[in-house]
């Protein structure tokens, strides 16, 4: 918590010296169209099961199994999110949690709880950050070449406005990606989806040098089916199974492939 409390009040002083330094990208002015919406099967009662191996920062792995299941509603600020339970399971325990996400023809979207980084903001300068209340996991069509903000922090100061935190997501195109499932062998054609996590750092010791790190991440997304793999950085994929985005832990890395599933109509 503490350095999470430096890092925000670095940022924050910081930016009354100057305007953070700004990359800008320039997308293809005819991106191509992809996959849509019947690549996040929704349906209530479908079941997912994955394979999970997590690498810690040493290198020391551990592997389980996550369950997922679509079960029932949830109203939250006056909007209609589906209930995504989950179960981690890890050398014989268990950890049960649950996240909301929303599904329309455009976009698939995961409610995310900010409320500890929120906490973790000395409450002067609350006024000055804008955090998004969500994570837009998926937008269809997806278009290759064509990125989509998923999650941004940013802080206005003196009318000036910098991105500290940006999540972004990209569609790289189709793969055949292999699967060992309950049944057997298989191989799938799925949507290759990959999220850049970038986070910019001031160096205590000059001001003026800001330290930008940048975490990746990768999905695949089979058509009728859904998620079928998931791999890399953990602060990404602990959005998609209710940790939130977690600040705290952006050096572990966590694979998941799919074991087996059961899409409900």
């Amino acid at each position: 918590m503490k350095k999470i409390n430096f890092l925000f009040l670095s940022l924050i002083s910081l930016a009354f010296l100057f305007n953070a330094c700004k990359s800008s990208t320039t997308s293809p002015s005819n991106p191509t169209s992809g996959p849509g919406s019947s690549y996040f099967p929704n349906g209530d009662g479908t079941t997912y099961k994955y394979a999970v191996t997590k690498t810690d920062s040493s290198g020391n792995q551990s592997a389980g199994t996550r369950s997922t299941t679509y079960s029932g509603t949830t109203t939250l600020n006056g909007a209609v999110y589906q209930n995504e339970i989950d179960t981690i399971s890890f050398g014989g325990f268990s950890i049960v949690t649950s996240s909301l996400f929303v599904k329309s023809n455009n976009s698939v979207n995961f409610a995310i709880d900010t409320s500890g980084l929120s906490a973790s903001i000395p409450s002067q300068y609350l006024q000055y950050i804008k955090l998004s209340s969500s994570i837009t996991a998926f937008k269809f069509p997806l278009q290759q070449g064509n990125p989509w903000n998923a999650f941004n922090m940013t802080l206005s100061l003196s009318g000036l406005t910098d991105t500290l935190v940006n999540v972004t997501g990209t569609y790289i195109g189709m793969e055949q990606v292999p699967l060992t499932l309950s049944t057997g062998s298989t191989t799938m054609n799925a949507a290759k989806i990959q999220y850049i996590f970038k986070l910019q750092i001031p160096n205590p010791s000059n001001p003026f040098q800001f330290d930008t790190r940048s975490y990746s991440a990768f999905a695949w997304m089979a058509d009728n089916v859904g998620m079928i793999k998931m791999e890399g950085n953990g602060a990404i994929l602990d959005a998609f199974t209710g940790g939130g985005i977690n600040f705290a832990d952006t050096t572990s890395t966590i694979s998941q492939s799919l074991i087996s599933y059961n899409i409900a109509k």
